[in-house]
Order: structure tokens, then C-alpha cells, then sequence
């Protein structure tokens, strides 16, 4: 049918060309006459795109010769449409926010000597003289375990006992509430709940990725609570600019506001954690099991988990947990652990194949730029993500602690004076690490 040829051209430049190939080439035409075009879908989620992003563009441009609008008709997979009535406290339990965990507050985000930017902007939201939206969207970025949700659901929790309206959802669940709403065409009720709001915290964004649907859905959300000064803020493991296979509208919108970074937490802040969660949980742990904890799990995300499991299989008014049993009901959690460790080996392979040379390249004497750089950005990353000191690091490149020195502050000279040459692979390297 020429006409729907045309028309699906002419939407290629509209919405896009990747939506239009994935959403509406796919459909398939069954039949058609002069003023009629019959579709068949492969679901109703692909139908219900449909009619929300396409149906307005119909009685303008999908046309007769004469100029009359020609019908649509649908069916699934060559079934008549049934639809299904869902019931009103249906509704609102598909579409409701991720639970708040009770211990992730301010009081018990522990801060390092450090200032904590993040911290300090998402506690200036509490102020009932500043309205919200100053800074809209707030975005924060670091590595897993680093505190990220830990901060947006104490924000949450804090906005609530002031009487605000808080929507926090991870991503995953977001994702899960736009498939049900176009599924089961409660695409309004969908939209009551995330648009009714004075606060949508979105963490995890990073997951968005080749998630066209629900990048759609986001930026018309997006838009709507930016516009009416709604309050919004997000997580990711990456800055805006890192993510991968992420709309350019959506990422612009992510840089309207303040990004700002959250640094992983020193071994002191984990020893505090995990004293404060041993306390809530009523685990007793020995020095010796306590060392062994901090040094196996690396972020504080898998040393909670970690916590958590021994917990569960702690005798009731045990006095201690022997190591061994320990690490037998931790074995799963040390496996996962094992497979995920950063090694020096693992940095400097990274930083190896991000300049395309060889590892024995970065540690051997070469003095030319071509490796000097990538052994200057090695020993940073080992300093500042493997957190070695600076006589490891020299143990491992054969060189003295000095040199060390003088190679890491050259890497964070070269970051503050933003030098491209440094920036831009020590960014993706990172983004990988992460």
C-alpha cells in the first residue's frame, strides 16, 4: 500500500527512523482497501505504541487520494482484540514505588573527612525556605556500592515526613510499569502515578539502555515534571555522557540540572558500616571475621549482602561465627566476588587495550609518550580505585615509590587543567572498571 509506505517515511523523520523500523515496519499489513488498513501486531504493547505515538499523526498525513483519513484496524497475531478491564486497586498496585529501605537515611549515611557534594546539594532539598527544582535534574554517578541509592532513598524518606509527594523507582521496575501499561492500556493510570508527584527519584538509569519504550515514556515523564518544576533525580554507575545506547534527548536532559559524582567509601567508612549493621542485625563478629569481611567484599552494596546472609544463619544468642562456617554460607556471595575483584592485572590490561599496546609495553623502561602516559594513568587508577600505596605500586612497575608519586599527581594535574589527552581514554577506562 503506497499510502503506507509514505506515511511510515514520513514518520521516519517525526520520531525517528530506529523507532519507526522497530515499532511500525514490524507490523504486519493483512489487508487494505480505498479507505482501510488492516494491521495485525505481534502484542498489544506493540499496538498500544501504536495509538499513543502514531495515532495523531493520522488525520493529517494517512490520507485517501481524495484527502478522507483512512481507518486503522488491528488485530494480535490475527486474533480480534479483547480488551481486559482491570480493577481500580489493580491499577494502582502495578504502578506503585520501589519500598524504602528503613536503615537508608541521613543519619545513617556515613560521611567520610571529605566534603561530600551529593550530600550536602540533596540535604539543601530540605529546607523548607528553597523551593524544589532548584537545581532539576540533580544527577548522581559512581560505582556500585558507593551509596548512590542509599542517598536518593534518605532523601526520599526525608521529603515524606515533610509532607511531600516522593515517587523513588529503580529502573527495572519503571521499565516493568511502562510494558504493563501499554499491555494492558493503562497507559493514563500509569501516567497518574509518576506525574502527580512533587518528587521522582529514578535510580540506575545506566539500565535504560536499548530500552527504546521506556526511553520514550522517560522523556515525555521527564519533560512534564520539568516543566511544571517538579523535583527529579537520578542514579547511574556513569556520567551522562558515558551511557551507552541512551537517546541524545534524554542524556541533554540528564545535564540540564548539576551531575555530580560520589566517590567510593574509604575503608574506614565500610569499618563503620559494617559495625552499625552488625549492631542493627544483632551479628556477632569476631576482629578476625571482621577483617575477613572488609577485605573480601569490596563495595559496601555486596558487604551488606554479606551481612545479611550471616544474619540469617546466625544461631540465636550466639556469642560469635566461626570464620569456616562463615565463609560456607558466604561461599556464592565469594564466588560472585572472586570473578568480580579488581586485580592489578585487570587495570592494566584495561589500560593496555585502551591504547593499544601491550601490557609488558607499560611495564617495561620505555621512556616514550606512547607508554609513559599509560603507565602514568596505570599507577593513578591503581592508587585511586585499587586504593595500593605507593610502595606497591612502585613493587609492581619495578620503580621507585617517588616516581609513583609524581606520576599520580601528574595524571590529577592533567584531570583539574581538563587535558583531553588524559580525560578522554582515563574515562572510558573508568567507565569499565565501574
Amino acid at each position: 500500500m503506497k499510502a503506507w509506505t509514505q506515511f511510515l517515511q514520513l514518520l521516519d523523520q517525526e520520531i525517528g527512523k530506529s523507532a519507526v523500523d522497530q515499532w511500525l515496519r514490524t507490523l504486519k499489513v493483512v489487508k487494505f482497501d480505498a479507505g482501510n488498513l488492516y494491521l495485525d501486531a505481534a502484542d498489544s504493547f506493540q499496538m498500544n505504541w501504536f495509538q499513543e505515538y502514531v495515532a495523531s499523526f493520522l488525520p493529517k498525513f494517512f490520507l485517501t487520494g481524495s484527502g478522507k483519513p483512512i481507518k486503522i484496524h488491528f488485530t494480535i497475531l490475527g486474533e480480534p482484540l479483547i480488551k481486559k478491564k482491570m480493577a481500580p486497586q489493580e491499577e494502582t498496585a502495578i504502578f506503585a514505588p520501589d519500598p524504602l529501605e528503613p536503615h537508608a537515611t541521613f543519619d545513617d549515611f556515613l560521611l567520610g573527612e571529605e566534603e561530600n557534594l551529593s550530600h550536602k546539594i540533596l540535604l539543601e532539598l530540605l529546607d523548607s525556605t528553597l523551593e524544589l527544582g532548584a537545581y532539576n535534574p540533580i544527577y548522581l554517578y559512581g560505582p556500585k556500592g558507593s551509596g548512590k541509592s542509599h542517598l536518593l532513598m534518605a532523601t526520599a524518606h526525608a521529603l515524606q515526613q515533610q509532607g511531600k509527594k516522593c515517587f523513588y523507582v529503580r529502573t527495572e521496575t519503571f521499565t516493568e510499569h511502562v510494558i504493563r501499561a501499554f499491555r494492558s492500556s493503562e497507559l493514563q493510570e500509569f501516567r497518574r502515578a509518576y506525574r502527580d508527584i512533587e518528587v521522582l527519584l529514578l535510580d540506575d538509569v545506566h539500565l535504560l539502555s536499548r530500552k527504546t519504550a521506556t526511553q520514550e515514556e522517560l522523556f515525555h515523564t521527564f519533560n512534564r515534571l520539568h516543566t511544571s518544576g517538579q523535583q527529579i533525580i537520578l542514579s547511574a554507575h556513569e556520567s551522562p555522557r558515558a551511557l551507552e545506547e541512551i537517546e541524545e534527548r534524554l542524556i541533554s536532559r540528564f545535564e540540564w540540572g548539576i551531575t555530580l559524582p560520589v566517590i567510593s567509601p574509604t575503608l574506614k567508612i565500610k569499618t563503620r558500616v559494617l559495625e552499625k549493621r552488625c549492631v542493627a542485625l544483632s551479628l556477632p563478629l569476631d576482629p578476625l571475621l571482621r577483617q575477613f569481611l572488609l577485605s573480601h567484599f569490596k563495595n559496601l552494596h555486596s558487604l551488606i549482602r554479606a551481612l545479611e546472609v550471616l544474619a540469617l544463619h546466625c544461631p540465636p544468642n550466639a556469642r560469635t561465627m566461626d570464620l569456616e562456617i562463615a565463609k560456607f554460607h558466604l561461599k556464592d556471595l565469594l564466588d560472585q566476588e572472586s570473578d568480580q575483584m579488581l586485580t592489578p592485572e585487570k587495570v592494566l590490561k584495561l589500560v593496555a587495550n585502551a591504547f593499544g599496546i601491550k601490557t609488558e609495553d607499560i611495564l617495561g623502561k620505555a621512556q616514550n609518550k606512547e607508554c609513559t602516559l599509560p603507565r602514568q594513568i596505570a599507577m593513578y587508577l591503581f592508587r585511586s580505585h585499587l586504593r595500593l600505596s605507593f610502595l606497591k605500586i612502585g613493587r609492581f612497575f619495578s620503580r621507585d615509590h617517588s616516581t609513583v608519586i609524581s606520576s599520580v599527581n601528574r595524571i590529577q594535574k592533567g584531570l583539574e587543567k581538563k587535558e583531553e589527552a588524559i580525560q578522554l581514554p582515563l574515562s572510558e577506562i573508568q567507565r569499565k572498571l565501574n
